[in-house]
């Protein structure tokens, strides 16, 4: 049993020989606990070498374990000597911090220029994936001390390159785990084609669900692929789906396929098995009945109107949207 004494604190710290861990490195790296009155209490997830007491964490706060291979590296070159980095527990283990007004105000600033300068929405700093990233940036500060991020941070290029390999790295996953899904015959897709409204750039993009031998139901967005300059004719949507289908291992004749009535959708895919969506034919079914009852009912048809001039107010720049606190 070691004791191991924060840097300016009196708390005292206790390093104990996990009994389930089974590898001979966690003989090296005891379970950090912390003592009160006597008391023992674990200190999730840390533990610290026996020899120079430096502390690691060895899974994330969700349980995911980060694997052995820093601690295999730091037995290579452990002295025994407390380093002067050493990080602290108290440097480890998450903390409630009142921050003062000052430094409140600071953050609140520094996120107002992010909007401002990078035309963010303000909406943008309450995203999840920002606020990960400001964490990790505090975690990395209190791991290596303070630092110029510039130093750190990647670069537009090397953000893509990453990109690309972890969509290679999901589509091998994904095909993997089609296997069973495939050879069972339990795979559905749905498909459509779209054109984006500012760029007016084509895309197709299919989706697929399937049930695992679990009976568990799942979902997965195979590829939205950029149509290109090519004519949207059948044989072209034809060879496009051929394609990605291919590259997941999924037969294009007798996988069923959901898709609206397009003629070349339909054309392209006459030797699948082909469904009508149903959101398309009740929006036919509306469009047409309605259609009917303008004819036959004078008050629908003025109904039609208004509503069409309430909108056409609205979006005006004098009209009443300049009025409202919020956007219609």
């Amino acid at each position: 049993m070691y004791v191991v004494f924060v840097e300016g604190k009196t708390d005292k710290y206790t390093l104990k020989v996990s009994t389930k861990m089974k590898a001979d490195i966690w003989k090296t790296f005891p379970m950090v606990y912390e003592l009160k009155d006597d008391v023992e209490t674990a200190v999730d997830f840390f533990c610290a070498c026996s020899k120079c007491y430096q502390v690691y964490q060895y899974k994330d706060g969700s349980g995911k374990h980060f694997g052995t291979k820093n601690l295999i590296e730091h037995v290579k070159r452990c002295s025994g000597i407390l380093p002067k980095s050493q990080i602290t527990l108290l440097q480890c283990v998450p903390q409630k911090v009142n921050l003062s007004a000052d430094d409140y105000s600071t953050i609140k600033n520094r996120q107002l220029h992010y909007c401002v300068d990078g035309y963010h929405s303000f909406k943008s700093v309450e995203h999840e994936g920002l606020r990960r990233l400001m964490q990790t940036c505090v975690d990395l500060g209190a791991k290596y001390g303070k630092f110029v991020i510039s130093d750190a941070v990647v670069g537009r290029k090397t953000v893509s390159r990453a990109s690309h390999s972890a969509a290679s790295l999901v589509k091998a996953r994904l095909t993997e785990r089609l296997k069973d899904a495939v050879l069972d015959g339990t795979v559905s897709l749905c498909l459509d084609m779209y054109t984006d409204d500012h760029r007016k750039q084509a895309f197709l993009d299919i989706h697929c669900a399937w049930v695992e031998r679990d009976f568990s139901s799942h979902h997965a967005a195979l590829a939205v692929r950029h149509f290109g300059s090519e004519a949207h004719t059948a044989q072209n949507l034809q060879t496009a789906i051929g394609d990605i289908l291919l590259e997941f291992g999924i037969p294009d004749e007798d996988t069923p396929v959901t898709t609206d009535h397009g003629s070349n959708v339909v054309a392209a895919l006459k030797n699948s098995i082909r469904l009508d969506c149903m959101c398309h034919r009740l929006h036919t079914v509306l469009e047409n009945a309605w259609r009917d009852t303008k004819n036959e009912v004078p008050e629908a048809a003025s109904y039609e109107t208004t509503v069409s001039d309430l909108c056409r107010f609205v979006k005006q720049s004098t009209g009443i949207q300049e009025q409202l606190p919020k956007s219609l």
